[in-house]
C-alpha cells in the first residue's frame, strides 16, 4: 500500500511540524476515546449500585456485589485520571514539537529560501536590463520599401 500523501522528507524542521500535529490530533482521539469508554463503565457499574441499593433488604452477595462495582467505579476514575495524564503529555509533547519545526523552518529555511528567491528575481531583471540595452536599434524604412542600416557613427 502506497501512502496517498507523501511525508516531507526534505527538512526536519517540517517533518517535526507534522509529527507534532499528528501527535496533537492522535491525543484528542485518545482522550474522546477513553472518556466514552470510562464514561459507559461508570454508568454500568452506578446501574448496578443503584438498583442494588434500591431493594430494602439485601443478602451478603448482593452487599458484595455493590462493594466490588463501588470499587471498580474507583478504579476507572484512577484509570481514567491516569489515561488523561498521559493524553495530556502527548498533546503538550505534540504542541512543543510542532511549535518548534514551525517556529526553526521558519526562521532557518524559509527566510533563506525567501531571500534566495528576491536574489533569483533581481538577477534576472539585470540580465534582462542588460540583454535590453545590448540589442541593435531596429532598421528604419526607406521612402522606397527598402530597409537601410542605421549609419555608425
Amino acid at each position: 500500500m502506497t501512502p496517498s500523501v507523501p511525508i516531507p522528507t526534505d527538512n526536519i524542521y517540517k517533518f517535526a511540524c507534522l509529527f507534532g500535529l499528528a501527535l496533537i490530533v492522535s491525543g484528542i482521539f485518545a482522550f474522546v476515546s477513553t472518556y466514552t469508554a470510562s464514561l459507559d463503565r461508570k454508568v454500568k457499574y452506578s446501574q448496578v449500585v443503584l438498583e442494588l441499593q434500591a431493594k430494602p433488604t439485601k443478602t451478603k452477595a448482593e452487599e458484595r456485589l455493590i462493594s466490588l462495582n463501588e470499587r471498580l467505579i474507583e478504579v476507572t476514575r484512577k484509570n481514567e485520571n491516569s489515561a488523561n495524564s498521559t493524553v495530556g503529555f502527548v498533546i503538550g509533547l505534540g504542541l512543543v514539537l510542532s511549535g518548534f519545526g514551525a517556529t526553526r523552518w521558519y526562521v532557518v529555511i524559509q527566510r533563506r529560501d525567501d531571500r534566495l528567491a528576491a536574489l533569483q528575481l533581481e538577477k534576472l531583471e539585470a540580465e534582462i536590463a542588460k540583454l535590453r540595452s545590448e540589442t541593435k536599434p531596429p532598421i528604419a524604412p526607406v521612402g522606397n520599401g527598402a530597409s537601410v542600416p542605421p549609419a555608425d557613427s
